[in-house]
């Protein structure tokens, strides 16, 4: 039997899918990728400052999770999805599926971690099954019973209880804890994370030289198998307040300031010492969420109502300053899974809430026996484009009568973990992972008990597509699922939106106004550089 396709296609509309799912019915590809981020002739002795807004928690993957190590440079997977797409080879020559229950994952030659010990099969399939054991992350994709084994030096062995046609996902992706790792170097650090810096214990082009929550000091790997990385070293600082991270940038402190509101990228237009960079394709979508445990949004009703009183192209054109692009769905619409099915409609807003007897008042918020039509609405204050786009979603929502309190919340999930304390949130989470795979969110968000459920929502048609989706390998059955499952989600139930899609968006020094912002979260490659 030959599992294997090419990974030549390009272009997102034929590829993600393909890429993501296709590919999970069999990969086996050859040769290095040749997708970076920036390309430099030879090395230098740059060092590069990045002042960013989310805080790194500790350095063992199965406490942390490690997808800010794979952001940065530092550790990789075996598997990867390049700008356009496609999965590809990473430390990895090739991933096949030799039956519907085994995979076989060839390496490369000559890899070693960065305290020089080989990357073996053994030191993967070690890797691989700490995570399968401990890791919740990992379990989205390869669950519990999934046995990684060393065949020989060069070949592991993935067997999965049941068909999984997400393993290759789960193989490239970076929020799922399976970069690999030296695990007897993390293992000795005991769970204390300063005990893992400078223990070489990743495979990427930067290594660990300190570490706290808010600061990470990064050195070149001068073994790194792929070349000489093109810095000397990176250090990513973090500065909660935005303000802050760009003032940093403005005074040269820093060279980069990630995650800047829009009302920044609009202050900054024309200036000529710094750069405001977008990814090429918006990606992330900003998910409006309801509370489906108690308050007003367990009225299909009133929920559908609230989704048709927001004008999707308005937060895009009037809010996004060339950050958004309109959300149609809660797919990018190139997707050959995705649907248009979010429609503004102020009026039919106004009818629903009618029909379920809210009442306009004198000030134009609605009230039923004696309640306000109020919706306590959570943003990110990591993420300031989450209130930027609350606060014209306030504005929106007023005119079908609605009243929109915002919430910027240090710590959203917190907030949300009391059902009584929010009716509404909008976050930086996405209907695709950040390298854009659909299942995985789909999983851990909208299941019954997935881990970012925080909504309540239970219904078991979702969680009957879920089960399917993690083991069909036929693309247009995946497609036919993705589709049905948004039918529900957003048009019969209105359990979730997308707010609007969200560019990547880093401001840089006049130096490196080159920089190309990856797709994927891919921010640091070996050969990035100035």
């Amino acid at each position: 039997m030959n599992n294997s396709i090419p990974t030549t296609r390009t272009g997102w509309q034929s590829v993600l899918c393909a890429g993501i799912v296709t590919v999970a019915a069999a990969v086996a590809v050859a040769g290095c990728s040749s997708s970076t981020a920036d390309t430099r002739s030879g090395p230098t002795d740059d060092h590069l400052t990045i002042y960013n807004s989310y805080k790194i928690a500790g350095l063992d993957p199965v406490a942390t999770g490690t997808n800010w190590l794979f952001d940065w440079g530092i550790a990789e997977n075996l598997l990867q999805v390049d700008e356009d797409g496609t999965i590809s080879p990473w430390l990895a020559e090739s991933v096949e599926r030799r039956d519907d229950l085994t995979w076989a994952v060839e390496l490369r030659d000559g890899q070693t971690f960065q305290n020089g010990t080989p990357v073996t099969a053994q030191a993967v399939a070690a890797a691989l099954s700490r995570q399968i054991d401990r890791s919740k992350a990992a379990q989205v994709y390869l669950q519990p019973g999934t046995r990684a084994v060393a065949e020989d030096d060069d070949t592991v062995l993935l067997h999965t209880p049941t068909p999984n046609a997400m393993v290759p996902a789960g193989l490239a992706a970076r929020d799922n804890s399976l970069q690999i790792y030296d695990v007897e170097a993390v293992e000795a650090a005991g769970g204390d994370s300063a005990k893992i810096v400078g223990s070489g214990a990743y495979t990427g082009p930067y290594a660990i030289t300190a570490w706290t929550p808010t600061d990470l000091e990064l050195a070149r790997y001068d073994g790194y198998w792929q070349g000489t990385p093109a810095l000397a070293g990176i250090s990513v600082d973090v500065v909660p307040d935005e303000q802050a991270r760009i003032a940093g940038v403005e005074s040269g402190e820093a060279d980069m300031a990630f995650y800047p509101s829009t009302g920044a990228r609009l202050a900054l237009s024309g200036r000529d010492d710094v750069a405001v960079k977008n990814s090429p394709e918006a990606l992330q979508s900003l998910l409006v969420e309801m509370n489906l445990k108690q308050g007003i949004f367990t009225d299909v009703d009133v929920r559908k109502a609230f989704v048709q009183a927001i004008d999707y192209q308005g937060l895009a054109d009037n809010i996004g300053n060339g950050s958004f692009d309109a959300a149609e769905g809660l797919y990018p619409q190139q997707l050959s899974f995705a649907l248009g099915n979010q429609k503004y409609d102020v009026e039919s807003a106004k009818a629903l809430l009618d029909k379920a007897g809210w009442v306009p008042g004198a000030d134009g918020v609605r009230t039923k026996d004696g309640q306000r039509l109020t919706v306590r609405f959570v943003t990110q204050a990591q993420g300031p484009e989450t209130t930027d786009v609350a606060i014209g979603i306030q504005d929106q929502v007023a005119r079908a009568g609605f009243e929109l309190k915002i919430d910027v919340a240090e710590d959203s999930a917190a907030v949300k973990e009391n059902p009584a304390g929010w009716e509404s949130s909008i976050a930086l989470s996405g209907s695709l992972s950040g390298t854009a795979d659909p299942v995985q969110p789909y999983l851990v968000r909208w299941t019954t008990g997935g881990s970012s459920n925080m909504q309540g929502l239970s219904n078991p048609e979702i969680d009957a597509i879920g089960d399917t989706l993690r083991s069909t390998f036929d693309d247009g059955e995946r497609d036919a699922l993705l589709k049905r499952a948004q039918e529900i989600l957003v048009t019969e139930q209105a359990y979730v939106v997308a707010g609007t899609f969200k560019y990547f968006t880093v401001v840089t020094s006049q130096q490196w106004s080159g920089y190309e912002v990856s797709n994927v979260r891919r921010h640091i490659r070996y050969d990035t550089g100035a």
